[in-house]
């Protein structure tokens, strides 16, 4: 065999074996999204990287590419083997149409109602007095007169309305209070305090978040623990205004056939039972909230979770109500969450980092 066929077999065999050598990839059982042409270890979990049988390449550039689109930002797809998904302790739940059920329970008080008639009476007299006196004004403008008055029915007016807001009456019980007129007291609207066949009201106190919960109408069980007795009621009217040091807003309940006798300004707890009709409910466990955002993770294969960002109506005692992002009869993780989140920010990290490295080196 001469020296220049001895020479190309050997350059064959050598360009052959490096063709091999470049064709193998190793990839982090891990975080399969890492890939290496040659074994190590992975620079994010510091485990040792195995190698990838058949046609890894093409495998591991398709799972990247595919995890990077179902990702949303800073939360990218991840995917684990069954006994990972064991040890981490992940669990799925199946997003379904349910109806969301609401109870709350709040704090209350019998009222006496004094204030109330206080400030009503003040309201009518006010109305009754501006209106009469802004009529003068317009009449007799030309004048020059002072109108101090004026100014002081107004100022009174709305001080008036003010405080009947932060006591639990609507801004549609004071209009009608403000069409009252005492000259012809046998014309007067049914106005909800001026009822005489009302023994009891229990002013309750809603708190913000719960505010869109609550309407006029609305059926409660109040317990009143002096008494160990239960009662029942009706939100009649719900104010205008929130206290800026509770958060919260009166709502004035009538007692409904109490034959008790109760004292004023004596303890209650109001309970309320809502529904809020149907819709695609999950577990309160599956929701990561982010303050911006709320993120689930999906289950599109085993072993594989796509974050998704999705939109929410309301949290009852049945999970959440969700508005869009999920479809029923998906899956969502509802155990493990806080694994599945770090996993997620860490892969998305890393992607960003090597994006940046590969457009460095191409613009290099």
């Amino acid at each position: 065999m001469s020296n220049f066929l001895k020479l190309f077999i050997l350059i064959a065999v050598i360009f052959s074996s490096t063709l091999a050598f470049a064709k193998e990839i190793w990839y982090c059982p891990m975080h399969p999204n890492y890939t290496s042409d040659r074994s190590g270890l992975c620079p994010i979990c510091n485990m040792s990287l195995v190698k990838k049988e058949g046609n890894p390449s093409a495998e591991a550039a398709a799972m990247r590419v595919e995890q990077q689109h179902k990702g949303i930002d800073g939360h990218a797809a991840v995917s684990f083997s069954s006994q990972q998904v064991q040890l981490m302790g992940i669990k799925t739940s199946l997003v379904k149409r349910e109806v969301l059920t609401k109870k709350l329970r709040v704090p209350g008080y019998v009222s006496t109602l004094h204030d109330l008639f206080k400030y009503q009476d003040e309201l009518i007299k006010a109305s009754r007095d501006y209106v009469t006196i802004y009529r003068d004004y317009k009449r007799f403008a030309h004048t020059r007169r002072s109108w101090e008055t004026h100014r002081e029915l107004q100022l009174k007016l709305h001080e008036s309305k003010d405080s009947l807001l932060r006591l639990g009456l609507g801004s549609k019980d004071i209009e009608k209070l403000e069409q009252v007129d005492w000259r012809t007291a046998w014309k007067q609207p049914e106005l909800l305090l001026f009822r005489n066949d009302i023994n009891y009201w229990v002013v309750a106190q809603i708190f913000e978040i719960d505010r869109g919960f609550l309407a006029t109408g609305q059926e409660v069980e109040i317990e009143i623990p002096s008494y160990n007795e239960p009662a029942k009621g009706i939100i009649r009217t719900i104010g205008g205004t929130f206290n800026t040091d509770t958060r919260t807003v009166n709502a004035l309940i009538e007692l409904k056939d109490y034959r008790g006798e109760l004292e004023g300004n004596m303890l209650v707890d109001v309970n309320i039972a809502i529904e809020l009709g149907e819709s695609l409910m999950i577990p309160k466990t599956s929701v990561m909230d982010t303050g911006l955002k709320k993120i689930v993770y999906v289950q599109t294969a085993p072993g594989m979770f796509e974050p998704r960002d999705i939109k929410v109506i309301a949290l009852g005692d049945n999970g959440w109500a969700v508005k869009s992002g999920l479809k029923e009869g998906e899956k969502v993780a509802v155990e493990g969450n806080f694994l599945l989140d770090s996993e997620s920010r860490l892969q998305a990290s890393f992607q960003g980092a090597m994006e940046g490295m590969e457009g460095h080196s191409h613009g290099n």
